[in-house]
């Protein structure tokens, strides 16, 4: 796959590029409680940053179908980055908590749209399916090497600085990582404006629609991960265990994903799709049972390998689904619904440990994923599957 002309420079651009998604949370929640001296705001200024992004992702993504990728990225990372700097400077001169997280929000709301770009050229660069679907793996542990990146580059540069110099650092980051991106010649031989058609809408796709639901609930599995995992810690009397379950269990999924891209499937996608989210009920389901650190590490890596081969069939499902004119918008819609979920779960998850116990985020987690399996059934019969690689 690596040996296709601009498909390494490609896959190392984005992962530059993306690499502000995994410092942005931490630098944000360390900055506010900086200045605050709460967690509390500094908790609603991070949400405010992912929901915004999520509110605003489908509509970047159109603007990038109209006017080209060169031509939207560039802009919104440069802006992006003065959020960046009046957030920091907002920070030191005392702001109220309301303007934080507003200046939060806007700084997530104008957030390049580099990895569902990223996925739109795959499907141009990777003619032969079985490459592309192995691209998409490839591109999903990726994914989780940003989350596990990104936090230990925020915490590094907050040891030796402030959190201040993390967030103008996020700045400078998004503005070079974007800058190498577009000018990668995969981007910049295919990247033309569109002719305007104001009709033209991503979500005139039957097929993308039917895949938002289980998108979403699989967000909030996740989330509800997210928020058990350092619960057990903590229950666990470990509390620097923390970071470290997140830690491993994102190493699970780039486990799970390198082995699902190296591997030549005979089953259809869709039917692949229904069983992967079947397994992450299997694999999340121990969970419930851990309490101590010890089976808790075994469990986070087992719950954290069927992730990135659910966005990897994701991923394939959308490039299968979406019209002419409208993938860009179509793959924010994805993400989208997926940092929603996640926001929805992180919320629901961490409500019910104090009713509830440790347990209930991961009692959750299942609930919906199977759900979400559930809800799948109905894509079988909407999703109109080109031929799946033979092997």
């Amino acid at each position: 796959m690596l040996s296709i002309p601009g498909a390494p420079r490609l896959f190392a651009s984005a992962l530059v590029g993306r690499l502000p998604q995994g410092m942005s949370s931490l630098a944000i929640l360390l900055l506010v409680r900086g200045a605050t001296h709460s967690y509390a705001a500094a908790g609603v200024a991070v949400g405010a940053y992912a929901l915004a992004t999520a509110a605003c992702a489908p509509f970047v993504g159109r603007l990038v179908d109209r006017f080209g990728r060169a031509r939207v990225l560039v802009p919104f990372a440069l802006v992006q980055a003065c959020a960046y700097v009046a957030l920091v400077a907002a920070s030191r001169s005392g702001a109220s908590v309301f303007g934080l997280v507003a200046l939060s929000a806007i700084a997530g709301a104008l957030l390049p749209p580099i990895a569902p770009v990223a996925r739109v050229l795959l499907r141009e660069v990777f003619d032969d399916p079985s490459l592309r679907d192995t691209a998409y793996a490839l591109d999903a542990v990726a994914q989780e090497s940003i989350w596990v990146a990104g936090p230990l580059v925020v915490a590094l540069v907050i040891a030796v600085t402030s959190p201040e110099l993390a967030v103008v650092l996020l700045g400078a980051v998004c503005v070079s990582g974007t800058l190498l991106f577009v000018s990668s010649p995969v981007v910049r031989r295919s990247d033309a404006p569109r002719a305007p058609d104001e009709r033209r809408s991503a979500l005139a796709s039957r097929e993308l629609r039917s895949l938002l639901g289980p998108v979403a609930l699989t967000g909030m599995a996740l989330g509800a991960i997210e928020v058990g995992l350092p619960s057990l810690a903590i229950h666990a009397g470990s509390r620097p265990a923390s970071g470290l379950l997140l830690a491993v269990w994102s190493i699970g999924s780039m486990a799970g994903g390198l082995w699902y891209g190296s591997r030549v499937w005979r089953s259809s996608l869709v039917s692949r799709y229904q069983l992967l989210l079947v397994l992450a009920v299997v694999c999340t389901a121990p969970l419930i049972a851990a309490r101590t650190i010890d089976v808790a590490f075994i469990c986070a890596i087992v719950a954290g390998l069927t992730i990135a081969p659910v966005f990897s069939c994701q991923y394939a499902l959308v490039g299968r689904s979406v019209a002419p004119g409208t993938e860009t918008e179509a793959f924010t819609w994805i993400s989208a619904a997926l940092i929603g979920g996640l926001a929805a779960g992180s919320a629901i998850g961490g409500a019910v440990v104090g009713p509830l116990g440790v347990s209930a985020p991961f009692v959750i987690s299942c609930a919906t994923s199977v759900v979400a399996a559930v809800i799948a059934v109905g894509v079988r019969g909407v999703v109109q599957e080109s031929p799946s690689r033979a092997g």
